[in-house]
């Protein structure tokens, strides 16, 4: 095919895809996600609902009429009927960096003034290094940088190093199922969603210590380089790294239950600051709070996997591994709703990250100047937020249903193809509503 066929083949789905995207955009107004709840609101959710839903729709019927070839767009290390998987298990080791260091010691010092400081989230920077500046802000980093974790993983540092004591001579135990990268990612997100004191600096230490060591045992068990996309958050940055501008890590195994996870605490944590779920937790406390939020985030991540299975067993592909190998579609759609919803928390509380960077520990101390600054919650009216929200949520979807159809035609005939990626496609839909709804509303 020559460079002007291409071109023709191309521009119908980009201009469907950007329209659509365009519509969305156009109805919004500055706006704070719930995740910091500012009493300012986008334009009428239900417009952003109709325009998104348009938006995906529209891509899949011009996808669906002009993209016809798979043009490979994510690389993914289990495709269905691959004769071999990439599980990590094998080959060399991976080195360990400068990053791998710093962010041991980074780990180190967290760890130590979430212990040795007050139990007060607002007075130890702990807690916002853990849930703002890790949490978030690492899956925002590799949204543009690429697999940020492998750089920085600091489980891999101590793993190496009990590794070369023992002369590496150990031999991995055979690779674990490929939904344990999920397991661990969901401990991290219970603790920011469901537990009843996410902000206490004593619990960020026993659940940074608590995660740490399984992670570092994981990773004796099963060699270092499983650890690289085996623990929970080398899997999520592997994964956001196959969809972003630079990539430098395929798809792992088990990027469907990780991106299940991930778009489940988004979304739970955004349902959950509704007035229809204050009413269902009411006036509960401590670990009785702690037992509804749980209920309700495995209920939430039933739910979406649910969801995704049907779509694609009414595309005919329901089974465990087909769902393995399109869980990269749940990739953009579910950086669409975390950047929408957590963009402003990240904003807002990555400001505080900077005031206690003087006084981590809580001793009155102003090492850097900074101990004075405060939230400037103005940065919530700024037009740019808005924009960046729903363009977020709307390129995501529109994303999802590009990768849904492109992976469908690298593995599927035609017709079985068509059928699967308008399936994902009507579910995509039916996200971007919700997302319009929870997180833009």
């Amino acid at each position: 095919m020559s460079g002007p066929g291409r071109r023709r083949r191309w521009s119908p789905a980009v201009r469907a895809a950007a329209g659509g995207v365009l519509l969305v955009s156009l109805g919004a107004e500055p706006a704070a996600a719930h995740a910091v709840d500012n009493g300012a609101m986008p334009a009428p959710p239900w417009l952003l609902a109709y325009l998104g839903g348009f938006a995906v729709l529209a891509t899949a019927l011009a996808l669906r009429a002009r993209w016809l070839r798979a043009r490979h767009l994510v690389s993914v290390a289990d495709d269905l009927g691959a004769t071999e998987r990439d599980d990590g298990a094998a080959g060399p080791p991976p080195a360990v960096g400068p990053g791998n260091v710093v962010g041991l010691v980074l780990l180190v010092l967290v760890v130590v003034a979430a212990i040795v400081g007050p139990d007060e989230g607002a007075a130890n920077i702990a807690p916002v290094a853990v849930l703002i500046v890790w949490w978030v802000g690492l899956p925002m980093l590799c949204l543009l940088a690429g697999d940020v974790m492998r750089a920085v993983n600091p489980f891999v540092a101590v793993v190496r190093l009990v590794e070369r004591a023992g002369g590496d001579r150990r031999t991995p135990a055979p690779p674990p199922p490929a939904w344990v990268p999920a397991a661990f990612l969901a401990a991290f997100a219970w603790f920011f969603v469901a537990y009843h004191r996410p902000g206490s600096p004593r619990a960020v230490a026993v659940l940074v210590v608590a995660y740490s060591a399984a992670a570092v045992a994981a990773g004796l068990r099963w060699g270092s380089r499983w650890l690289t996309t085996g623990e929970g958050f080398g899997a999520l940055s592997a994964a956001i790294s196959s969809v972003a501008p630079v990539r430098r890590s395929p798809a792992p195994p088990g990027t469907g239950a990780v991106m299940a996870v991930w778009l489940t605490s988004v979304a739970f944590d955004a349902l959950s600051g509704t007035p229809w779920f204050e009413d269902v937790v009411a006036d509960r406390l401590g670990w009785s709070r702690t037992v509804v939020l749980t209920i309700g985030f495995a209920w939430t991540l039933a739910v979406v996997a649910a969801v995704f299975l049907a779509a694609l067993a009414l595309g005919g592909r329901g089974r465990g591994q087909a769902a393995a190998a399109f869980g990269v579609v749940l990739v953009p759609l579910a950086a669409g709703w975390f950047v929408g919803h957590d963009l402003t928390l990240l904003l807002f509380e990555g400001q505080n990250f900077i005031a206690l960077l003087s006084d981590p520990i809580g001793r009155g101390w102003d090492l850097l100047g900074t101990i004075t600054q405060t939230i400037d919650y103005g940065l919530a009216r700024e037009p740019w937020v808005a924009w960046v929200q729903v363009l977020a949520v709307g390129a995501g979807h529109v994303g999802a249903v590009v990768v849904a159809h492109d992976r469908a035609l690298a593995l599927l005939p035609r017709r079985s193809a068509a059928a699967t990626s308008l399936a994902l496609a009507a579910a995509a839909a039916a996200s971007v509503v919700a997302a319009a709804l929870l997180v833009l509303g």
